[in-house]
């Protein structure tokens, strides 16, 4: 009996976490452990900023509240969040109590926690408009995703010891231009998806923790963003070399891959993760089909993690190194097999590199400025970052991606999610790239101005808590010389100009009470 109670209540928890019209109509009309997309309440303790973070996430930030966190723990994940975004979790002006649900469905989410059974749901929602640069400008996409997430504990459920299962899918009805806006206004900065799905596997894994938790094991289907190359050094630090260079899926999709991290100390973590090279899985598949027929090589980064809060030092620092390797053989920049160029010469077979493409990166944030006399998790402060990844190699299109800028949070008492501050980008084509794209522009009909190596992009950014559950963020980003990524010089010249977005996140899970406050 106690086995059947226990598969009643899983079949509950993926039912209320996949069955999403119900559950997204019913949280609409109330206020709104481990991989989960439900959000933290606390604050991120890196240096003010609000993270999208997890108890221990599927869509999950590093971060958790400084006041609870007493370790980095090997198995802690960045994960699904949306891209850049810490969290949605703003907690009220007055702190309410940790560990508690308030909601309609605070009963369920006890009920199931009891089990085991954690559930997470998150709503996203991102505009996009290019007035004056891309391909075509004066075009806009919007992107909708509504991600569902259940973390079994598997040792609480069935006493299978120090074992959790996870899955996340996203639910992406068809919005507005999501198949074609990569061709409108795509570069090397903005390697916009082409959504030909209405839903994906984010993650479907079975995980260990185990020496006391140091050591984290995770193997299914999963995506390297989750836990490399992160995001959240800055709101919308995205770097682009992993989808353009290593051919990683986007955040909401997943191919056959594993992961290991192990704790060395209070604050450091050392990670290694090896995913699959699926294209054709990943962009026309909804993630549930399990073939790996299509596979053209594996991919796999190594990193070192190290973070602090302010309850650590009162100028937290939060860094990333690693290196990545991908087996699958790269297309020459340039040329064809005979020499000739690709453009000039379409008929012949493109020259392709078989060793394989590898390369190494690195980025920090360092609070460098406090307000006197403040103190708490979230101070009124001033961080710096940056970063860099390089890819050598003959052929090798773009060798050459860095980052840095500046934030000012913590600067309004009752809204420790609030901050604003800019970035500036940088993406190097090769010789061979730029030529190529300016070949293919002028035999096109297009013009055969420049194709300039030297890209940059200048970001100014804003974030501010709505409310408990629900952040919104804002950019305006200048392009100059930005490139074809698509290699679509041949439907037109891509212009220098402005492009705008707004984000707005929605924790359902924390507002409905199936998660934790």
């Amino acid at each position: 009996m106690k086995k059947i109670s226990n598969f009643m209540h899983i079949g509950m928890a993926l039912t209320i976490a996949l069955a999403l019209p119900p559950i997204a109509s019913m949280a609409a009309g109330t206020e709104q452990e481990p991989n989960t997309l439900l959000a933290n309440t606390g604050n991120d303790p890196e240096d003010g900023r609000t993270s999208v973070s997890v108890s221990k996430p599927t869509v999950a930030t590093k971060a958790t509240n400084a006041s609870d966190r007493t370790t980095l723990q090997a198995s802690t994940e960045t994960s699904q969040n949306p891209p850049g975004v810490l969290s949605v979790s703003v907690p009220a002006p007055i702190r309410e109590p940790l560990g508690q649900r308030k909601g309609p469905m605070s009963k369920i989410g006890d009920d199931l926690e009891a089990h085991g059974i954690t559930l997470g749901l998150i709503l996203a929602n991102s505009y996009f408009a290019n007035p004056t640069t891309g391909i075509s400008a004066g075009k806009a996409v919007d992107y909708f995703a509504l991600f569902m997430s259940a973390d079994v504990n598997l040792t609480k459920l069935l006493g299978i010891p120090n074992t959790h299962f996870h899955i996340t899918e996203a639910w992406e009805p068809p919005s507005h231009n999501t198949r074609a806006y990569a061709f409108q206004a795509g570069s090397a900065f903005t390697p916009f998806p082409v959504q030909t799905t209405s839903s994906d596997l984010v993650k479907f894994t079975l995980s260990h923790d185990l020496f006391e938790k140091r050591l984290h094991i995770e193997y299914g289907r999963m995506n390297l963003a989750d836990d490399f190359m992160l995001s959240t050094m800055c709101t919308g630090c995205l770097p682009s070399t992993p989808a353009i260079t290593l051919n990683v899926p986007g955040f909401a999709k997943s191919v056959w891959g594993t992961r290991i991290a192990y704790q060395l100390s209070h604050h450091t973590r050392l990670g290694f993760g090896l995913i699959e090279d699926n294209t054709a899985l990943f962009t026309n598949s909804s993630g549930w089909d399990w073939s790996s027929r299509t596979r053209t090589g594996v991919i796999s980064v190594a990193n070192i993690v190290y973070a602090t809060d302010f309850s650590d030092t009162p100028y937290p620092l939060n860094a990333e190194a690693g290196i990545y390797h991908s087996t699958s053989p790269y297309t020459d920049d340039f040329h064809n097999v005979d020499g000739s160029s690709q453009a000039l010469n379409p008929n012949q077979a493109a020259l392709t590199h078989g060793s394989g493409t590898s390369g190494l990166y690195g980025q920090a944030r360092k609070v460098v400025w406090i307000a006197t006399g403040s103190y708490g998790p979230v101070r009124p402060n001033m961080a710096l970052y940056g970063g860099a990844f390089i890819t050598p190699g003959v052929g090798q299109s773009y060798p050459i991606e860095a980052y840095g800028g500046t934030e000012f949070g913590g600067f309004l008492k009752n809204n420790p999610a609030a901050l604003i501050g800019s970035t500036v980008r940088y993406i190097r084509l090769s010789k061979g790239r730029a030529l190529y794209e300016q070949q293919l522009s002028t035999i096109n009909g297009w013009g055969s101005s420049r194709v300039h190596q030297d890209t940059f992009a200048f970001d100014v950014h804003a974030q501010y808590g709505l409310a408990p559950g629900l952040l919104i963020n804002g950019s305006v980003q200048y392009f100059l010389h930005p490139n074809r990524t698509h290699t679509l010089a041949a439907v037109g010249p891509s212009r220098s100009g402005f492009m705008v977005g707004v984000n707005v996140f929605i924790d359902i899970g924390r507002l409905s009470g199936l998660a934790k406050r």
